[in-house]
């Protein structure tokens, strides 16, 4: 089993944040094999940027996705971008509904989660949206559970923000079930 996942967005959005706590919750806490890369632009916040996750159940011979299972894209840009890679009857794509209004057809469909706007008013905190992603991916794919990503949050987030992020992750893991049954 090699799962090939791409979660880009803009600097600030979390997208970097979210790919390695998906690395570490399965590398550490499934015992599956793991790569993760970074690119993001020379900007701070704004500019582009990109999170690349391989998780394997076999050693890992080549660290970069070849074959997308997996796209979440939490701009336009990242759309424009990145769907060359999207691969029709193969890659499931997860978008930030709130920010990503149209998207090209596609099959499977692509799944719209309003992250950001979740984010914004149930949580007052526009950062945990990444988390929402996360946790709608986590239980769609059903390749990491949640308890692993839960644990892995305690040593990647700080003490302001774990319990807020812990509530956003479940939030978006009750979404991913529910996407499973449309």
């Amino acid at each position: 089993m090699r799962k090939e996942i791409r979660i880009a967005g803009f600097g600030g959005q979390g997208v970097v944040t979210l790919g390695t706590i998906l690395a570490a919750a399965a590398g550490i806490h499934e015992d599956l094999e793991v790569a993760q890369s970074q690119s993001y632009g020379p900007e701070a916040r704004g500019g582009a940027c990109r999170s690349d996750v391989v998780i394997s159940d076999e050693p890992i011979d080549y660290t970069r996705p070849l074959a997308l299972d997996l796209f979440i894209a939490l701009s336009p840009a990242a759309i424009e971008r990145y769907w060359p890679e999207v691969k029709q009857g193969q890659t499931v794509v997860i978008v930030d509904k709130t920010l990503v209004a149209e998207t090209p057809e596609h099959s499977p469909r692509v799944f719209g989660v309003e992250a950001t706007r979740i984010a914004e008013e149930e949580f007052k905190n526009r950062v945990v949206a990444n988390m929402i992603l996360l946790g709608a991916m986590a239980a769609y794919t059903g390749w990491i559970r949640l308890e692993a990503l839960e644990e892995t949050l305690k040593g990647r987030i700080g003490n302001k923000n774990l319990e807020v992020s812990k509530a956003a992750l479940r939030r978006g893991f009750d979404m991913g079930l529910k996407m499973r049954k449309e």
